[in-house]
């Protein structure tokens, strides 16, 4: 019986930013994957930060259609399946007074989760109602490197699903690290914090995965100029992040060796898929 594993996104994109090579390289090997991602619904009567990211975006207001047709064609080009959950993103979000709910780009990466309790009950509902969670062999969420609060937020609802449906010991849960916000290097203190009772595991991966990751990355375009200043900046932050992680550094270029994808996972005996190194 094939094996089917979920990955949870927050955006139309994360997944296979953080897991594009991973995903490639279980796909190969006979494992079904599907990615759920959580906010892939637009908002109208747009704040001034939404419109300003729609404009970095180049898209009108057919933007979250087109960045869905951008998600389902990256995740062709891996294999993958998708599910798109439709709630609305944090700069869709309004109070009730219909303000926005983040007014400044600074505001998404402070990670208060208290003030979006309604959210986290709404992701947990969704998550109840569009997948059965209990069906796959495991779970994979963001740790929320960078602590932007979508990521945050999915992270926590997942848990509390977990725990509320009563399955902790069915429901395998992963952790992944969050690119690009992990090469930005500016969360200081995930390890210690986000990471902290998890065990990090290793996973070898072959440069043709890396190659079939930034082939699905690619398809994101109205999102490349958004996180990196050029196409070039992007592929070597993809070459240096996998050049991190090879075996003594020896990988060079995307065709250059094989390399390590991490996982992190509460029992470090977890069994993974197509593990066999482990830190």
């Amino acid at each position: 019986m094939t094996q089917h594993y979920l990955f949870i996104s927050a955006h139309l994109d994360d997944a296979i930013l953080s897991c594009g090579d991973y995903i490639h390289a279980l796909i190969q090997n006979n494992y079904q994957v599907t990615i759920a991602t959580v906010f892939t619904g637009m908002g109208t009567d747009l704040s001034m930060l939404a419109r300003i990211l729609h404009k970095k975006f180049g898209l009108g207001m057919d933007t979250m259609d087109v960045r869905r047709q951008e998600d389902i064609r990256a995740a062709e080009a891996l294999g993958a399946a998708v599910i798109h959950l439709n709630l609305l993103e944090c700069i869709y979000r309004k109070n009730k007074d219909g303000s926005p709910v983040y007014s400044k780009l600074q505001n998404l990466f402070v990670e208060e989760l208290g003030s979006e309790h309604e959210v986290i009950e709404e992701i947990v509902s969704v998550l109840s109602e569009q997948i059965i969670v209990g069906n796959f062999a495991g779970v994979f969420v963001p740790l929320g490197i960078g602590r932007h609060i979508d990521h945050c937020l999915v992270r926590e609802s997942t848990e509390r699903y977990r725990v509320r449906a009563g399955t902790d010991g069915q429901i395998r849960l992963m952790y992944y690290e969050d690119l690009p916000y992990l090469c930005f290097n500016q969360d200081k203190t995930w390890r210690t914090e986000l990471a902290a009772g998890l065990h990090e595991q290793r996973i070898k991966l072959q440069h043709w995965d890396l190659k079939a990751k930034i082939n699905a990355v690619l398809k994101y375009g109205s999102q490349l100029s958004l996180l990196w200043p050029s196409r070039t900046s992007m592929l070597k932050q993809m070459a240096k992040h996998a050049r991190g992680v090879a075996p003594q550094s020896k990988l060079h270029a995307p065709e250059g060796s094989d390399y390590f994808f991490k996982v992190y996972t509460a029992d470090v005996n977890e069994p993974l898929p197509l593990s066999g190194i482990r830190t």
